[in-house]
């Protein structure tokens, strides 16, 4: 009994000595297009940045396709060592493309490329990719014959999800993905484990932004924490980052807080500021 009796004073004094575990657990990550800017003007690559992201503590990376010279292994294998040398984690793949296209031919072509490129995602380590929509083909008509395009879409490409570990995300980006009711019915009408959001703050109308927000962020798996200028507090200019924040604090958001600069100046600067504005709020 006496055993009993300190073996669990030692546990409880464990348990006091050890820090609770927090949301702030998240690991901050940067979308390689927040510094395009410094691989347009040749000043960096999509090799060297993890080693800038290192200096300002960003220990997150999500790359844009859009900034690929190659998917064959060699190239992947040089960028999965470059981030290994930084201590710089791959944490998605954002990809460009039309899902919703009416052009049948089309639309299966991009498909395959998804595909493709869903396996390099996987290949350089990364469980998300953000796959962009497109538009229905007819702005005078509803989204819905676009959304069941995607709907199928998804559908063919759910195995090749599964079988890489690899979720694929709608980012609220315009096109059929301009609201948050159309990317949960494509998320529900497919398969909510694999299929989920990557949550733009700042892709919205400023009168729905945080009601759509708080729609999808039980439902994200990405996040791009989008910022454009900063007041002499740090906030952003036009965002309540905390207000965003607590909402994926409330969904249990357990993935990458990932930024997504837009603004002008320097764009190392606007990252690290971001960052900055991130860590305030989530570690509240």
């Amino acid at each position: 009994m006496h055993f009993r009796k300190l073996t669990l004073l030692i546990l409880l004094g464990l348990l006091l000595a050890c820090p609770p575990l927090r949301a702030a657990s998240n690991i901050i990550s940067c979308d390689t297009y927040s510094l395009r800017d410094l691989i347009e003007q040749d000043r960096e690559s999509l090799e060297t940045l993890p080693a800038v992201l290192k200096r300002i503590g960003i220990k997150g990376i999500a790359y844009n396709d859009i900034f690929f010279k190659s998917w064959d292994r060699p190239y992947l294998d040089a960028l999965k060592r470059s981030a290994r040398e930084s201590g710089c984690k791959v944490v998605a793949l954002i990809m460009e493309g039309d899902l919703a296209s009416p052009n049948e031919a089309a639309r299966n072509r991009q498909i395959e490329t998804n595909l493709k490129k869903m396996e390099a995602a996987a290949y350089l380590g990364a469980r998300v990719v953000r796959m962009n929509l497109g538009g229905s083909g007819n702005p005078q008509e509803d989204d819905t014959a676009g959304v069941e395009r995607v709907i199928a879409a998804f559908k063919e490409m759910l195995p090749a999800a599964r079988r890489l570990k690899v979720k694929m995300t709608i980012e609220n980006h315009g096109g059929v993905s301009r609201t948050a009711d159309n990317i949960l019915r494509i998320i529900r009408e497919t398969d909510p484990r694999w299929v989920g959001s990557c949550l733009d703050f700042g892709n919205w109308p400023d009168d729905t932004l945080y009601d759509e927000c708080r729609k999808l962020a039980p439902y994200a798996y990405h996040t791009h924490a989008k910022a454009h200028s900063f007041k002499e507090d740090g906030e952003d200019s036009r965002l309540d980052f905390g207000r965003i924040l607590r909402m994926l604090k409330a969904a249990r958001y357990k993935n990458a807080l990932s930024i997504e600069y837009e603004g002008g100046g320097d764009p190392v600067e606007g990252v690290r500021k971001t960052k900055e504005l991130i860590m305030k709020h989530w570690e509240k």
